[in-house]
């Protein structure tokens, strides 16, 4: 076993104890004014489409001076518990850097919805670009879904109903008034959120600590206004009123789940009835299935990446690049570390 420095384990266990006290549950329920009829149970019957979008990059080649990224993003769309149609786009690569702005940007961006990006894409941070370029293909998915549901049906998202990059503002706002118009119900399933309250204590670990030593059981949601949880960056790109949902009476884990700025209560009864309904396959209990179908779809496995390298490398070879050229621009010499272990 590799020993620790007393002062650091010191420091991580400190914090553990800040963000799981003892009196976890009590504390946040003096902060929201929650009791048992705060929790409303999830309806048992649901009928209708449920569409999950969810998307992928992976870095294929790094330079020192520039990367190049794949990404891509899938549709699965369940009715009567089975998927009666799943959708991908095309694996797509992108170069990033070494200019400061992203160049191919901008051509995705009107490719995908006729029109130029508020804010260019910076290269700085190449992994977050990879991520731009990704959810960009990930709203294009969830747009035309949006425009072609019909009303009741349900539009799921991977993640926050929020942006990471200011260009992608007006078109979740455009994918929430087309989905409005047409009475699509539209929500948003975090698998691991990083929301807290109380001065930096996880929310949903709270919310499900409550629910258990109030009693109650699964299927639920429970409502969480801003004035609970801490201060979120980026807030003037959140378009979504916060939730926490166990969706089903054996799930293991509750998740946070955000449905649109100041949908009816109707609305969201029937939304949290469609992922209920949806919540009980047996490898991922209380998770609603058609994201996790989603998510198996879109994946990029190293195999994909490893043929997209050795299509470039040919292309690249057939362009008159040889071995020490490619070395010189993509060796890794940590790779030659890692075989003397």
């Amino acid at each position: 076993m590799i020993p620790l420095d007393e002062r650091d384990l010191a420091g991580v266990l400190g914090y553990l104890g800040h963000i799981r006290p003892a009196d976890l549950s009590s504390r946040f329920a003096r902060a929201g004014g929650y009791d048992v009829s705060s929790f409303t149970p999830c309806g048992e019957e649901w009928d209708g489409y449920l569409s999950a979008v969810d998307g992928s990059n992976a870095m294929v080649l790094e330079s020192g001076s520039f990367s190049v990224a794949l990404a891509r993003a899938v549709e699965t769309t369940f009715s009567g518990g089975r998927r009666v149609h799943a959708g991908e786009t095309s694996l797509r690569a992108f170069r990033i850097g070494p200019e400061a702005e992203n160049p191919a940007y901008g051509d995705l961006y009107a490719e995908c919805f006729e029109d130029a990006p508020l804010k260019s894409l910076e290269n700085e941070d190449r992994s977050r670009a990879a991520a731009v370029f990704r959810d960009t293909l990930e709203y294009a998915t969830a747009l035309r879904l949006a425009s072609n549901l019909d009303a009741g049906d349900v539009l799921l998202l991977d993640g926050a109903l929020r942006v990471d990059h200011e260009s992608l503002r007006p078109v979740l706002l455009r994918i929430l008034r087309e989905a409005r118009r047409r009475g699509v119900l539209v929500a948003a399933v975090t698998k691991m959120a990083a929301s807290t309250w109380g001065g930096g204590v996880p929310l949903v670990p709270a919310a499900a600590a409550l629910a258990r030593d109030l009693g109650v059981r699964g299927p639920w949601y429970l409502e969480v206004p801003p004035e609970v949880m801490d201060a979120e960056r980026y807030q003037e790109w959140h378009f979504g009123d916060t939730y926490v949902a166990s969706l089903h009476q054996k799930a293991p884990l509750a998740f946070k789940v955000e449905v649109p700025e100041g949908a009816s209560s109707r609305s969201v009864e029937a939304t949290f009835a469609a992922l209920a309904a949806y919540a009980d396959d047996g490898r991922v209990t209380g998770y609603p299935f058609p994201l996790f179908d989603a998510h198996r779809l879109v994946t990029i496995g190293l195999d994909q990446v490893e043929q997209v390298r050795q299509t470039l490398i040919g292309a690249m070879s057939r362009q008159g690049m040889t071995g020490n050229e490619f070395q010189a621009y993509f060796g890794d010499i940590h790779d030659r570390f890692a075989s003397y272990r």
